[in-house]
């Protein structure tokens, strides 16, 4: 992808600070005027159905997902905006979502996967798509949640936390033989 205006999928918080200031709005009102802008950068082309999503990180930055089809694919291989959103935070290093807007509603996947990250009922959603859009806690759209927060203690790390995943071999006499025996080959 290339790293122009016209199709970037994080906005840097100076820039982002800039805009606010030029347009005279603040963020949570530029959010949702970005979100039509956003949806050109979908790639919807077994639905024709183009969705975007985008939010304001901890760190200033403006972060964007939108949907992707492929046509080759089957249909559930799909990357939904809402996911494209979370990947780009992650790759990012944005460690919490507060607040997005979305084009449409999030579908019951969307829901779920948005429930793996902490404080996931106090995200905020606005809907850009509503006769009367507002923000509305993940809890409205997602009854009867179950996650992460029912199974596991506060000191594991969810979606988007930091975590370490380096690999730690067993140091004993057969693991010590194979790696002899694997230089004495190489």
């Amino acid at each position: 992808m290339q790293d122009d205006a016209a199709t970037t999928t994080m906005i840097a918080a100076a820039i982002a600070d800039g805009v606010t200031i030029a347009e005279s709005q603040s963020i949570s009102k530029l959010l949702p005027s970005l979100v039509s802008s956003a949806q050109s950068l979908a790639c919807p082309s077994i639905s024709n159905f183009p969705v975007a999503a985008v939010e304001l990180g901890t760190s200033g930055h403006i972060f964007v997902g939108v949907n992707m089809e492929f046509p080759s694919l089957p249909f559930h291989h799909t990357i939904h905006a809402e996911q494209f959103l979370l990947t780009n935070m992650a790759n990012n290093v944005e460690t919490h979502l507060d607040s997005f807007a979305v084009s449409a509603a999030p579908c019951g996947h969307c829901r779920q996967f948005l429930q793996e990250l902490r404080d996931a009922p106090d995200i905020q959603i606005l809907i850009t798509s509503h006769k009367n859009p507002h923000f509305s806690p993940l809890s409205h759209f997602l009854f009867h949640h179950f996650g992460p927060h029912d199974l596991f203690p506060k000191t594991v790390p969810l979606l988007l936390e930091p975590r370490h995943n380096a690999l730690s071999l067993p140091q004993n006499d057969h693991f010590n033989v194979l790696a002899k025996e694997f230089e004495i080959l190489s």
